[in-house]
């Protein structure tokens, strides 16, 4: 990974997160579907060969059927 992706994956959790008190303490909380969409699409970007489907099954997001 480059610069470039460190800074583009930084933007991604920033603009996904939100900060929440739980139990009185504050907490960084993210947006898993959205940050995922954005993650996927920020992959697909860099590598036309990205399989969303598998990456997804590999996060256990999607699960697969073997």
């Amino acid at each position: 990974m480059t610069k470039k992706d460190y800074i583009l994956l930084s933007n991604i959790i920033k603009s996904n997160s939100s900060l929440a008190i739980v139990k009185g303490d504050p907490k960084h909380i993210i947006q898993y579907g959205e940050f995922m969409f954005d993650l996927c699409k920020m992959l697909k970007n860099d590598n036309s060969n990205f399989n969303e489907i598998k990456f997804r099954e590999a996060s256990g997001e999607i699960l697969s059927n073997k």
